[in-house]
């Protein structure tokens, strides 16, 4: 879980470091605020939550197949152990 933390924090730290250097510098300049710098910022902003709910939901995905398997572990083990007795008893039958 480390790496997606990870990945989602430095998403929105390059969003707000993005949009700060982007509003400093065009912020004056440009004669349409709606479009010159609330749309770009704000498109930065919608991949920074596609990104968050994409991340977050492969984790949970990986959580549910991680739970199947540990299932599976559980019924290979049984089986195992009962192969296990019955060679034991086929050894003990030979040894007769």
């Amino acid at each position: 879980m480390e790496y997606r933390a990870a990945i989602i924090v430095s998403c929105w730290f390059a969003v707000a470091v993005i949009s700060s250097v982007y509003m400093w510098v065009f912020g004056s300049k440009l004669a349409d605020i709606m479009f010159g710098v609330f749309l770009p910022i704000g498109l930065l902003i919608l991949v920074a939550i596609i990104v968050t709910f994409g991340v977050a939901s492969s984790f949970e995905l990986e959580k549910k197949g991680e739970a199947k398997s540990s299932s599976d572990l559980q019924d290979l083990r049984s089986k195992l152990d009962v192969i296990t007795e019955e060679i034991e008893q086929i050894k003990k039958e030979i040894e007769k």
